[in-house]
């Protein structure tokens, strides 16, 4: 059995690891494409089972099964979409945290973490403020922590340099967000969520999913019409296609050849959705917007525009960034939480993540009580 306790909060050595979740340990070493296979379940069921997890960053050749099983069990538990989207429950969360004695400062942007002799005395936000603390909780990717916000450099451990270039950066969205005049239907649109291509071969998909040169061969839509039913004014359709993508492709696009990637992308997915609903929605466009990883770093700041933290691959998975947790904390009082977490993205994960962190300030609170004593 698969249990939050299991990636999320708690260090655990490998024979522990083996002792108390013996079947967890078991399939460790195998990836997703290897277990399904031992069930000899049809070709159909197969091709419903894997394509969706592209977006953990790898195909399910590469992908360890217990990352596959983590997710798949997520889902069996239900789900629903807020109102709001996202944005609604990272408020939700501010109120409850509020409730409990925490402040929230807005638009007060960390620049620099300090450090001195190891551990973290505080930070400094970019109109210059310095706030002294213990403990920092650090939601930007260790890649521009340990590169950009150390201060002073000298305090970055050669580790954790060896630790952001060892990691290799999961995929980010390339989006064309719509809104369409007319009723989902009208526009050839019966679902809330679509995943559809022309191969649902994984291996191919990620192929495909690396270059810029051809159109993308698949693609997942969502029309919130079918969850949050007002979100648009009636009679109209609000409409994301969005392919999963690596970000080393668009890391050599020049300025000058960007806007028209931007259009011919766009145009070329929703080409591939039209191919879907039937339905030629492009003359009843009432607003469109194209985001790609330059849209992600440039506006939200993530690094190189990923948002979906280190890729889990079968020679650096969960398992082992499980065992390694100690090794890799660099600095005393500084903790990460993020998509770049032991457990990965998504945001059940990332929630797991956000709790380990708190995990380790608390525990390190403790022992220092401890040895003052």
């Amino acid at each position: 059995m698969l249990t939050d306790g299991i990636i999320s909060v708690t260090p655990m050595s490998k024979l522990k690891m083996l002792r108390e979740h013996p079947d967890f340990v078991r399939v460790a070493g195998y990836s997703a494409t290897e277990v399904i296979k031992t069930f000899d379940l049809p070709q159909k069921a197969v091709d419903i089972l894997t394509p969706y997890w592209i977006y953990v960053g790898e195909p399910m050749d590469n992908l360890p099964f217990t990352i596959y099983a983590y997710c798949m069990a997520d889902y069996f538990a239900g789900s629903f979409v807020p109102r709001h989207r996202s944005h609604e429950m990272s408020m939700k969360m501010q109120r409850r945290v509020e409730e409990n004695g925490a402040q929230f400062e807005f638009r007060q942007e960390v620049d620099k973490i300090l450090v001195k002799n190891g551990r973290v005395r505080g930070v400094r936000t970019r109109r210059g403020d310095e706030i002294a603390c213990d403990y920092v909780i650090c939601g930007a990717y260790p890649n521009r922590a340990y590169t950009q916000m150390i201060e002073p450099k000298s305090e970055v451990p050669e580790g954790a340099v060896k630790f952001v270039n060892g990691n290799r950066l999961n995929v980010c969205p390339v989006s064309v967000m719509l809104v369409i005049e007319g009723a989902p239907e009208e526009n050839g649109i019966t679902n809330y969520n679509t995943f559809s291509g022309e191969t649902m071969d994984t291996n191919e998909i990620w192929r495909n999913s690396r270059n810029i040169t051809e159109p993308y061969n698949f693609i997942t839509t969502v029309c919130l019409n079918y969850a949050v039913p007002d979100c648009v004014p009636e009679g109209y359709t609000h409409l994301s296609i969005t392919n999963l993508v690596p970000v080393d492709p668009f890391l050599n696009v020049k300025e000058e050849e960007y806007y028209d990637l931007k259009r011919r992308l766009a145009n070329e997915m929703m080409e591939e959705y039209i191919k879907v609903g039937g339905v030629d929605f492009r003359s009843r466009i009432a607003e469109i917007e194209v985001s790609t990883p330059m849209t992600i770093s440039h506006y939200v700041g993530a690094w190189k525009g990923s948002i979906y933290g280190y890729s889990h691959s079968m020679d650096n998975h969960v398992i082992a960034k499980k065992a390694m947790m100690a090794e890799d904390h660099f600095i005393e009082g500084l903790e990460f939480a993020g998509a770049h977490g032991v457990a990965g993205d998504g945001q059940g994960t990332q929630i797991t993540n956000g709790r380990a962190a708190a995990k380790g300030v608390f525990d390190a609170m403790a022992k220092k009580e401890a040895a003052a004593k």
